[in-house]
């Protein structure tokens, strides 16, 4: 009898771990028959970005239409400059509307690496891990999983919540000390939604000037007589490689505004161009070689050994045949939080 009671609670035991880990197990095949078996998905939430110890937050919307179309519209909170990442099928662009200007890239994008704000990219990224780890708390399933950001070495894995229902809470993607760099908070999660045949197309974000629809909403609160042109202080980088100074610094007036171009000397050499950037009557490309990058200021068009973006009504570009990818991006984050203060190193 007394063998009998202790087959009966190991019994137990191994029913009760085996149930635990068929729910842990159930949430990665739940997720991924999901992913799987949509057509389309609209996902709505808000993006922080950890940066110099400040936060960058960001409005996220996702569109996404089987099997390579995808419109994600990205609202800085702090300066409402507004971006959108878009691929029609085939072609990749970096878009901002309200100045008609678009870089389009041949790029494998979202593909070559991980995006936190796309449901297909995190599949990816917990079937390339390992055996991942799935924790359990009150309210959530955990999953953990591996990243893949190749001009980021800063961060290394992430955390993916579901609730108990396994509906997809929240992505926390961390470095190496386990401090979340990236939180994404998902609002909304909408499946097989309809989407106009126009919705990805690249002529449904170009921006009529209030020139000629002074009915628009955005132009009510317009002042023609705004001055937009200038650059009032020059941006300095907080970040400096080993042995690096300012060299020069020069303001240039062009048709469409000031531009302030910086250069450093020493044992990393590089240039930064600021200049003021006026909105296009119509939609501009520009064909870049490279690929999209999130800065916590905004999207980027990364090159094999340049750094541009477009933060407000500055464009900035970084070049430099001296730094690797990395460092234009450290250099590039020190100066959203910079101050007109000259640095002349950072050892």
């Amino acid at each position: 009898m007394k063998k009998l009671k202790i087959l009966l609670i190991m019994l137990t035991l191994v029913v009760m771990c085996g149930c635990g880990k068929a729910k842990s197990t159930n949430i990665i095949e739940k997720f991924e028959q999901k992913i799987n078996s949509t057509k389309s998905y609209q996902a709505i939430g808000v993006m922080e970005i950890v940066s110099n110890e400040e936060t960058f937050s960001y409005d996220v919307n996702v569109d996404y239409k089987y099997d390579n179309f995808y419109k994600v519209k990205l609202l800085n909170k702090t300066n409402n400059h507004e971006q959108v990442i878009l691929k029609d099928g085939n072609s990749v662009y970096v878009v901002t509307p309200a100045l008609n200007k678009s870089f389009k890239f041949q790029s494998e994008w979202p593909d070559n690496s991980s995006q936190s704000y796309l449901l297909k990219s995190l599949l990816n990224d917990i079937k390339s891990t390992e055996n991942p780890v799935v924790d359990e708390n009150d309210d959530y399933y955990i999953v953990n999983a591996n990243v893949n950001y190749p001009n980021n070495g800063k961060l290394k894995t992430e955390k993916i919540y579901f609730d108990k229902d396994g509906n997809l809470r929240e992505v926390q993607v961390l470095n190496k000390d386990g401090n979340a760099i990236i939180r994404m908070k998902f609002n909304s999660i909408k499946y097989s939604v309809k989407f106009d045949d126009t919705n990805f197309s690249l002529d449904s974000l170009i921006t009529t000037s209030c020139e000629e629809n002074s009915t628009d909403p955005k132009c009510k609160d317009t002042d023609d007589s705004k001055e937009t042109s200038s650059i009032k202080d020059i941006i300095y980088p907080l970040y400096l490689p080993e042995d690096t100074h300012l060299s020069t610094k020069d303001m240039v007036e062009t048709d469409n505004g000031d531009r302030a171009i910086i250069t450093y000397a020493g044992a990393k050499p590089f240039m930064i161009i600021e200049e003021t950037a006026k909105a296009n009557k119509e939609m501009e490309v520009t064909s870049v070689y490279g690929d999209p990058l999130f800065l916590s200021m905004g999207v980027a068009v990364l090159g094999s050994n340049s750094l541009e973006w477009q933060s407000g009504d500055v464009s900035y570009y970084i070049t430099s045949s001296y730094l690797t990818q990395e460092e234009m991006m450290t250099i590039a984050e020190s100066l959203s939080t910079a101050s007109v203060v000259e640095i002349q190193n950072d050892k």
